[in-house]
């Protein structure tokens, strides 16, 4: 299959996003969130942000690359997981029952979302590497 570059950018991007989105989850259940934590936060995400705007408006809009099977059900592996985890989570979300369950399952979801997310941007990477 072919893809254009500025989609495996964008795709990175998205992947990172979700890396960072399960971070930020974990992190909400684990740590009180105050002001400094807030404008640290915002901060960073601006950073990143920026970087990313950098690079994709700096990517040729014309350059094709061309991405395997193998690859793309890798892509497709990854969604599923994210999707599964931000399932489990919106499910879980207010789940009293047995006292601590919320939190032990938020902790899970981020760390899959995060896992996915990062195992996203490494298969973005190799796309990239492959078509050097």
């Amino acid at each position: 299959m072919h893809a254009y570059k500025r989609s495996v950018v964008l795709q990175l991007g998205v992947f990172g996003f979700f890396f960072f989105y399960g971070l930020d989850h974990i992190l909400s259940v684990l740590v009180t969130r105050n002001l400094p934590i807030f404008i640290a936060e915002g901060i960073i995400t601006l950073i990143i942000l920026g970087l990313f705007i950098y690079f994709y408006t700096k990517t040729p809009k014309d350059v094709v690359y061309l991405v395997k099977k193998p690859s793309m059900d890798k892509i497709k592996i990854v969604l599923y997981t994210i999707a599964f985890a931000l399932i489990l989570s919106i499910i879980f979300t207010g789940f009293q029952p047995i006292e601590g369950l919320e939190l032990y399952i938020e902790i899970v979801a981020g760390t899959i979302t995060s896992l996915a997310g990062l195992y996203g941007v490494y298969i973005g990477i190799e796309i990239i590497q492959q078509n050097k």
